[in-house]
C-alpha cells in the first residue's frame, strides 16, 4: 500500500523519521513483525508533530496547558 502511495503521489518515505505507535494491549511479537514489514523501527509516541503532541491522552487540560498560557501571554 505505502508503494502503491509513492509510485502515483511521486513523494518518498524517510524511514529514518518514520515511527510507529502500538496500544498497550499490542502483543511483541506482534509488534515485531509490522515494524519489519513496514521497514519502521522507530517506536515512539513521545515526540511531538507540527508543534503540536502527538499523545494527548484523557488530561487534554494539561496536555495544552502550555499553548493557553503562550496565547495568554501574548495577549496581556
Amino acid at each position: 500500500l505505502l508503494d502503491s502511495y509513492c509510485l502515483a503521489s511521486g513523494q518518498r518515505i524517510n524511514y529514518d523519521k518514520s515511527s510507529i505507535f502500538f496500544s498497550r494491549g499490542c502483543p511483541q511479537a506482534v509488534r515485531d513483525v509490522v515494524k519489519n514489514i513496514l521497514n519502521v523501527h522507530n517506536e515512539s509516541l513521545s515526540d511531538r508533530y507540527l508543534g503540536m503532541p502527538t499523545d494527548v491522552g484523557h488530561s487534554k487540560n494539561g496536555t495544552f496547558k502550555y499553548l493557553r498560557d503562550r496565547v495568554w501571554e501574548k495577549v496581556n
